[in-house]
């Protein structure tokens, strides 16, 4: 007879950890949370099954899963990322610290580690994206279509994937030919606030989300939603472009309204479109 699925939420900042809470639950799929304490909402594992942990406590993740049944894994939503000296590291934690050089790491490196270690453990590693319908096929989203930003798009599209191998981010925003900022470690959500001070007069700009070379489809995919919109919105971006299947949507209808409502567009872009 066939393992019943079990579910093990990893959970972090945002809605995204929520929004699979919540589909789990209505589909009486059975999921088990870890939160982390400091970075974790307290209102998202509100009536689920949970734990609470600090970063680095390693062994009690295993525990609780392991009572639990949980068979597959899906980690979800962002983490403020600590220095070494700020981590609660039990011994599992820091044989893996050394095991792996974590501390050295970009962000798709520890990401990486973490879901090789899983799998090591017998876990299975599922994206967001198995659970829900977050991606999108190319083309307009949006009732707003330009051509008028296609240079500006494919230029950033290209910025970021000279960048990718060198881990650094998944956004760039582009305005008139120039750049106005690459996302690093600060998010989409501070890029967009620093590039206010440096807009031009003329056409607006566009906030570009690809993701990197090699980058699993299992963790840490590039993601807009509401706040992205909003922030678009407030500071004058003429719209966004995203990668097709690859970039996470959450909230996708409310997410297309509320760009039809400001007159932005939402473009999505297909591996083989890019130039």
């Amino acid at each position: 007879m066939q393992q019943k699925r079990v579910i093990g939420l990893i959970a972090g900042q945002g809605d995204l950890p929520k929004q699979i809470l919540d589909y789990c639950q209505h589909a009486q799929l059975p999921i088990h949370v870890i939160a982390f304490e400091g970075q974790t909402p307290v209102d998202t594992v509100e009536g689920a099954s949970h734990v609470w942990l600090k970063l680095g406590a390693v062994d009690p993740l295993f525990r609780f899963f392991r009572q639990h049944n949980v068979t597959h894994i899906v980690m979800a939503g962002g983490i403020k990322r600590p220095s070494i000296s700020e981590l609660s590291l039990d011994w599992t934690g820091t044989k893996l610290l050394a095991r792996f050089g974590l501390g050295s790491k970009g962000d798709d490196g520890v990401l990486s580690a973490i879901t090789d270690y899983l799998q090591e453990q017998g876990f299975e590693i599922l994206s967001a994206t198995d659970i829900l319908p977050l991606t999108s096929s190319s083309g307009f989203l949006t009732d707003a279509v330009s051509v008028e930003y296609d240079d500006d798009i494919n230029r950033g599209l290209a910025i970021l994937d000279v960048l990718s191998d060198q881990d650094v981010g998944q956004a760039v925003v582009m305005q008139q030919g120039l750049v106005l900022g690459i996302e690093a470690v600060e998010g989409t959500a501070e890029l967009i606030r620093r590039c206010v001070s440096y807009k031009r007069e003329g056409r607006k700009p566009v906030l570009i989300k690809s993701s990197k070379k090699g980058q699993s489809s299992k963790v840490d995919l590039p993601t807009i939603g509401l706040d992205t919109i909003q922030q678009c919105i407030d500071v004058g971006f003429a719209g966004l472009a995203i990668e097709a299947g690859k970039t996470q949507i959450l909230n996708k209808n409310d997410v297309i309204n509320l760009a039809n409502r400001a007159g932005i567009f939402i473009k999505v872009i297909a591996q083989e479109e890019q130039s």
